[in-house]
């Protein structure tokens, strides 16, 4: 059964989401890819984001990359037990090399940049520059709230209401596969 995190988590785990799971998706999806049994990719990866999507927190996981990877082999490894009759020499596929480089490489880096300035400049003109400030810069919401003349309360409802949108414009953002851009 899956846990579904309580709404006030929903920004902070989007935003998470967005920085630490999403750059590596295609990679994750390659790695599917190469498997020696057919899969529905994009099953295995809505069934992963869904996961981790329901978890209370992310605070124990140490490297998003590897955690994508992890879930991932989970929800295969759930529909190989449920197809019962899977060849062993498949089964060695599914072991990604996740203790390699964690970090994403400059395509998904670019893309994850561009998809963020995206939701950024779709945001209200206040969502944005309380955004900026606070998720850009650095800044704390005093420190935005005294930057923009506004009330912390103020800068605490615009960041989640930007937050919002810009989890919901991930949510809704098709998954960019630029492997079928190289072939």
């Amino acid at each position: 059964m899956l846990r579904s995190a309580s709404p006030e988590r929903l920004p902070s785990i989007a935003h998470w989401v967005a920085a630490e799971i999403l750059p590596h998706e295609r990679e994750v999806r390659r790695w599917l890819a190469r498997s020696r049994f057919p899969l529905d990719i994009d099953d295995v990866i809505q069934e992963a984001y869904c996961a981790i999507a329901g978890l209370g927190s992310t605070a124990h996981i140490r490297s998003g990359r590897s955690y994508f990877f992890a879930t991932a082999r989970n929800v295969v490894l759930e529909h190989l037990r449920r197809a019962k009759i899977v060849p062993m020499e498949a089964l060695s596929d599914l072991t990604p090399a996740i203790e390699a480089d964690d970090r994403p490489d400059a395509e998904a880096i670019v893309w994850s940049r561009l998809e963020l300035e995206r939701l950024i400049a779709a945001l209200p003109a206040r969502c944005q520059s309380v955004f900026r400030l606070c998720f850009i810069k650095g800044m704390t919401q005093r420190e935005a709230a005294q930057e923009l003349s506004m009330s912390e309360n103020a800068v605490q409802k615009q960041l989640s209401r930007a937050m919002a949108q810009v989890a919901a414009g991930y949510a809704r953002s098709p998954a960019i596969d630029l492997g079928e851009a190289e072939a």
